[in-house]
């Protein structure tokens, strides 16, 4: 069974995840301390994919750049906050965080899905606003896991008040995408610790099918 090494890091305990696939690593998001981490254990990622823009998923995105000269994904909508963190200082944030000098956004239409190749390895991409405007999460059937940003957490899901969230789009984008997937499927959060689709169709009070 394949399953991610985890990084969390940063005063919001944000994870990080490496994945290896047939052709190198991936790193999902880019917490405080996750290159000190790459470089600590030897992992030189192809690819950084980040499941959205919030400043503390994207921290070491650009020191993973530079380092490894990797792609850095992210969805449209939040490719602005990537490329330009002066927003942070509202969040108390000194000084701003080193943005990257570019990224690449990925493609999957308005509330759907599409299909993510990188690294040789298939992924579903689901586009679930709510959290912010580009929240995705990636779903890869053949290891059976998750990985959901702020989407969906154990026992809850992300915070939808922060700009640009919606509860509504949100819950509609776990009750379309990630409530059939099947039971068994790991779910790797962008905060806390691992669950399953089944354990969160039982227990999460978000997930009540209306």
């Amino acid at each position: 069974m394949i399953s991610p090494r985890v990084f969390t890091g940063g005063d919001l305990a944000t994870n990080g995840y490496m994945l290896e696939g047939r052709d190198g690593w991936i790193c999902f998001d880019a917490p405080e301390g996750m290159a000190r981490e790459l470089m600590r254990t030897e992992i030189r990622p192809v690819a950084l994919v980040l499941t959205h823009g919030h400043f503390d998923h994207m921290w070491d995105s650009v020191l993973i750049q530079e380092d490894y000269h990797c792609p850095i994904y992210v969805h449209a909508a939040d490719a602005a906050m990537v490329l330009d963190t002066s927003y942070v200082r509202m969040f108390g944030v000194i000084p701003p965080i080193r943005a990257p000098s570019h990224v690449e956004n990925l493609d999957v239409p308005e509330q759907g899905t599409a299909t993510f190749v990188c690294a040789g390895e298939e992924f579903q991409i689901f586009h679930i606003p709510g959290h912010s405007p580009g929240s995705v999460a990636f779903y890869h059937a053949g290891w059976g896991l998750l990985i959901s940003g702020d989407t969906l957490f154990c026992g809850g899901v992300g915070r939808w008040d922060l700009p640009g969230g919606s509860r509504t789009a949100l819950l509609q984008g776990l009750r379309k995408h990630l409530v059939p997937l099947p039971p068994e499927t790991r779910v790797y959060a962008g905060h806390g610790p691992r669950t399953t689709i089944g354990h969160e169709r039982e227990t999460n009070p978000y997930l009540d099918i209306i």
